[in-house]
């Protein structure tokens, strides 16, 4: 066994001991002499490399706990952020805002998988009609086209061409530059002239400046992302984000 990673986990060993019966750091190494430390070191040293398997032991359990640490920690950040985003009535929606389960989904119309998952995101709104609420985040990272497309599809929604427009953007193959943004605002039946006025407005900015903020902060920095009943989903794993509405729906039964 390699002598530094025994060393290393002892002096990890070592340290969480004193932190454990309340000692510092420096009144342990106060209280023994280098050769008396040299030598404890050697026995615990002698004795992992006899026993390999409790060092193997003790770093899964380190892994496990730092595993369960984590998702702890990122349940945390996410219940603030899905309070607010469910509670938000000016998010983009569809399906009864009382659903037993609510799907959220960041997404960048730019994202080959987001339009993948497209198909997929609206099934489940279809298949479970009136059980499912499905919140669309717009969380434009790929390329400035992105936030154009973002802004527009949010200054439609001011009309009540949300879905209409989301629907026209997710299903186009290459750049959404203006005049495509344009033409296909148009035949969902936009007022081009008042979008274009409404994607200027400091309320837009804002709410993708408050998306944003929202996703980093419970470590989304990739597209599509889900949150199914506060679980988080990365990437376009529908059969997993189907899989936990029905598990949400069995639980509400």
């Amino acid at each position: 066994m390699n002598s530094r990673i025994v060393k290393r986990f002892l002096g990890a060993t070592a340290l969480g001991a004193t932190m454990m019966f309340g000692a510092q750091p420096a009144l342990a190494d106060e209280a023994l002499s280098a050769d008396q430390k040299a030598e404890i070191e050697t026995v615990i040293e002698k004795y992992l490399i006899e026993n390999p398997d409790v060092l193997l032991r003790a770093i899964q359990n380190v892994q496990v706990w730092q595993a369960t640490e984590k998702a702890r920690e990122q349940s945390e950040a996410i219940t603030p952020v899905w309070d607010a985003l469910v509670a938000d009535s000016s998010v983009p929606s569809i399906g009864p805002v009382d659903a037993p389960v609510t799907v959220i989904e960041f997404f960048d119309y730019h994202c080959g998988y987001c339009k993948r998952a497209f198909e997929g995101v609206m099934d489940i709104a279809e298949e479970y009609d009136g059980k499912v609420r499905t919140i669309f985040v717009e969380f434009p990272i790929l390329r400035e086209e992105s936030a154009h497309a973002a802004r527009a599809a949010l200054a439609a929604a001011k009309q009540g061409k949300y879905m209409e427009v989301h629907e026209a953007f997710m299903n186009n193959r290459g750049l959404l530059d203006a005049t495509r943004i344009d033409e296909l605002a148009a035949t969902a039946g936009v007022d081009v002239a008042k979008m274009r006025e409404d994607m200027k407005s400091p309320e837009i900015n804002g709410m993708l400046a408050q998306y944003s903020a929202m996703a980093r902060s419970i470590g989304v920095s990739g597209t599509p992302a889900f949150l199914v009943n506060g679980s988080l989903v990365s990437g376009a794993d529908m059969e997993r984000v189907e899989g936990l509405v029905e598990a949400g729906l069995e639980k509400a039964s």
